[in-house]
């Protein structure tokens, strides 16, 4: 077994400038906890509504150290990870509307990116899902006839030749090109703060916060200071479970991924990948590959497990029986690569809700407002999330605080995990739950 580096690759390519803690007691308008996509974006659309805000967000670690900066950098239309669920819940108009929102994203970050010379290495080109035997075939199946209903054009399922050709590895059967881009979201998370920065919204690094005191002005406590505002937005995702409202409604689910050294050009004449597209298997726990910008390539997947007691500590990144199951995971997809060394492999939190979509909302008052519950599909339902915290923050009732994401008369937040142990325990049956019926043609 190789000596892998246990730290995020994306983090090793680009140098972090932290700044300051916060340490004194401040008013502004608007305090974001949580330095992520989520906040960054809400906090740019804020300043571009209303440049004239005072904006602070106060960052436990540094801007894309959490799950935005780890994760495998798809630019993706999904919404959580059952938009089936969501068209039976809410029918086809409203889960077209919130799609179609999405997919919007996927373009507007790139103009983003172009705009503000953030080096992100985005590359529009789309993804391949794939098929690997007749049960995920029919899900490709499924997922076209959907895309269809909701008045998308007709989506082709390839044949297996057809879609060797664009990616050939012999595990392929069928695939299904699907609109998207690849993006370095350490590098996107980082080159956001920047341009937030320069909007003036001012972001405290090492600043975790420890509780949020509700009022008719909220107040943010950290380890080092205070921050009242007229508005609080809480934009933690996996770490919404530190605050009482929302303790059992997200649980942390692990997720792995392995990365390579470059590839030889020799290597890379091996496979035959001529677009770049990412791969994504078509099933709920996904499997998936990329190139990054310098060819190396990522291949996440295997278990996505639950440890007990809610554990997100950077311990389980090393976990070698899960490495073990990528790398096999990563021969059946590519063999001919069979030489090739990795040299990351790590690991982090997802969050994941009972109803498997993102939630959006506020508390009480309305002082304190909240956005979770991407289910690890988050780099563009997160920009559409910023502009749905811009218009509840704002107070404005707009066709972005009408989606179906937003908790209201018509979409209650999520239903409760149970507490330890049953948690620990549904968990695991849940995971062969899903790995029986994944299996069944």
């Amino acid at each position: 077994m190789n000596a892998y580096k246990h730290v995020v690759y994306w983090h090793d390519t680009e140098q972090v400038t932290v700044e300051a803690p916060l340490r004194e007691t401040v008013d502004c308008d608007v305090c974001i906890v949580g330095g992520g996509f989520t906040g960054l974006w809400t906090a740019y659309f804020l300043k571009e509504a209303e440049p004239a805000l005072d904006i602070r967000i106060v960052e436990a670690n540094h801007s894309g150290y959490g799950a935005s900066g780890r994760a495998d950098g798809f630019v993706t239309p999904t919404i959580g990870k059952d938009i089936q669920a969501l068209v039976k819940e809410f029918g086809l108009q409203r889960a077209l509307e919130a799609s179609q929102a999405v997919g919007r994203s996927i373009l507007e970050i790139g103009r983003f990116t172009r705009r503000n010379r953030v080096d992100a290495e985005y590359e529009a080109n789309d993804y391949l899902m794939v098929a690997t035997d007749a049960a995920q075939l029919k899900r490709l199946r499924h997922d076209r006839e959907l895309a269809e209903r909701m008045g998308a054009a007709r989506a082709e399922i390839l044949t297996r030749e057809e879609s060797r050709a664009v990616i050939g590895s012999p595990a392929i059967l069928a695939g299904m090109r699907t609109g998207g881009a690849l993006v370095n979201p350490f590098k996107l998370a980082r080159g956001l703060a920047r341009v937030v920065r320069e909007k003036g919204v001012i972001i405290y690094d090492k600043s975790p916060c420890l509780r949020v005191e509700p009022g008719v002005r909220p107040t943010v406590i950290t380890t080092g200071g205070r921050v009242t505002a007229d508005k609080v937005v809480l934009a933690t995702n996996v770490h919404m479970d530190a605050f009482p409202p929302f303790r059992r409604k997200v649980v942390p689910i692990w997720t792995y991924a392995m990365v390579s050294e470059p590839l030889t050009d020799a290597q890379l004449a091996r496979v035959r990948w001529p677009g770049r597209e990412g791969m994504v298997e078509a099933k709920s726990l996904l499997t998936c590959a990329r190139f990054t910008h310098d060819n190396r390539v990522m291949f996440a997947g295997g278990p996505a497990p639950y440890y007990f007691g809610r554990d997100k500590r950077q311990r389980n990144m090393n976990r070698t029986e899960v490495y073990r199951e990528i790398h096999r995971e990563f021969l059946r997809f590519f063999p001919m690569w069979a030489d090739l060394r990795f040299t990351y492999a790590y690991g982090g939190t997802a969050d994941v809700v009972r109803d498997y979509a993102p939630h959006f909302g506020s508390l009480g008052g309305g002082g304190i407002l909240y956005g979770y519950g991407y289910c690890g599909n988050g780099i563009a339902a997160t920009h559409t999330g910023g502009k749905v915290l811009r218009d509840l923050t704002l107070g404005k009732d707009t066709d972005y605080t009408r989606l179906l994401f937003v908790d209201d008369e018509r979409r209650k937040p999520p239903a409760d995990f149970p507490p330890e142990p049953a948690l620990y325990v549904g968990a695991r049956a849940m995971a062969r739950l899903m790995d029986w019926k994944e299996s069944r043609p």
